[in-house]
């Protein structure tokens, strides 16, 4: 084909891009954008001209821009096309669910060379469904729906005055929001393309980011004289530290005495009981073993070590993000699950973010 037809092919091909409804565009490694199509554009609210060859982070809002560069980068590790259902804001601000696909080109040599995205929205779609869902299930007693709604309101009010307990010290607030951030993220990550991918819908990891906040809850029963210790824990003072797992669950218990148990309840309870059982079953209080952990037990542990690794004690001093690091790849698959370290590890630049950011 002579350089001028080809010109004329690739011209055509755009205009036909630029015709199709649904988004089109190219991504890099480096989470910039190429060729990008109108629909793309005017979704965005922005020009094509202002977005190709634009870091995503100049062009996304913040929350959006971190969530497609953590699974731009997924998707070249993969290596293989990945499907996913991800909300984002429209140019009027609108939050819109997409279907999103993309693949990687890969040349001759076996290197890919961009990512090729598509997006339709299915916002639409999606609250007509649920819509016809609604009106085929039985309609739930009124009394029932009052109670629900009521549970709710108090889990919101107790939410507020444990965190508010929690985090007097600017250190303790300042963990609580390191830890909900990477919990986002790792969960993020694990719902692209692994074997949890079917129980990591945006409604869990939501609840993951309010239910974290919950899992030292039952230190307030632990002695300050043992927590702040600065030297090592006798035999009996750890055995007194590790009770805070069932406190944890007994304290939210007493907040629910006789009410109906919501799903972010649960999720707190299951975190405060569980989040220090390791995968090969020598953690505490009961030494649940591999996928009896609660997976929101099992984010949090990690999200939880990598904190206070990089956090200064009383008895120990902060490690760097590459010593941390270092410490949980020792830990694959024996205090934590493979599949988790490898996602928290493909996280890691977005993990070390949220720490310095928040720690300068």
């Amino acid at each position: 084909m002579s350089s001028s037809a080809l010109i004329s092919s690739i011209a055509s091909l755009e205009a036909t891009m630029d015709k199709l409804p649904i988004q089109v565009w190219q991504m890099s490694f480096a989470c910039t954008y190429g060729r990008v199509n109108a629909a793309h554009a005017a979704f965005l609210g922005k020009t094509q001209v202002e977005i190709e060859q634009q870091p995503i982070e100049s062009v996304l809002p913040a929350a959006d821009a971190a969530a497609v560069i953590t699974q731009t980068r997924s998707t070249f590790e993969a290596r293989q096309p990945v499907e996913s259902e991800q909300w984002r804001t429209d140019a009027a601000g609108n939050r819109r669910l997409l279907h999103i696909y993309m693949a990687p080109v890969i040349d001759e040599a076996g290197k890919i060379q961009y990512l090729s995205c598509y997006a339709d929205d299915i916002t639409q779609q999606k609250e007509a469904v649920a819509a016809l869902q609604h009106c085929q299930e039985t309609s739930e007693d009124q009394i029932t729906t009052k109670v629900t709604e009521a549970v709710e309101v108090i889990w919101g009010t107790v939410s507020s005055l444990v965190h508010q307990a929690e985090t007097q010290a600017d250190s303790s607030s300042q963990h609580l929001k390191r830890l909900s951030e990477s919990c986002r993220v790792v969960a993020s990550v694990l719902s692209f393309s692994s074997v949890y991918s079917h129980n990591l819908n945006y409604d869990f990891i939501f609840k993951l980011q309010q239910a974290c906040l919950f899992h030292d809850i039952g230190k307030a029963e632990i002695p300050d004289s043992i927590l702040l210790k600065p030297g090592k824990l006798t035999r009996e003072e750890f055995e007194e530290v590790k009770k805070h797992t069932i406190n944890g669950a007994a304290t939210l218990e007493r907040a629910y005495p006789h009410l109906p148990k919501s799903s972010i309840y649960l999720m707190a309870v299951d975190i405060a009981l569980s989040h220090h059982e390791r995968w090969d079953g020598k953690g505490y209080p009961h030494g649940l073993k591999g996928d009896e952990i609660p997976l929101s037990a099992q984010i949090v542990a990690i999200c939880d070590t990598y904190d206070a690794l990089r956090s200064e004690r009383p008895y120990k001093p902060a490690l760097s993000h590459e010593e941390s690091m270092l410490e949980l790849r020792k830990e694959r698959g024996t205090q934590f699950n493979p599949v988790l370290c490898d996602a928290f590890f493909n996280s890691a630049e977005e993990i070390r973010h949220i720490f310095d950011k928040s720690a300068g």
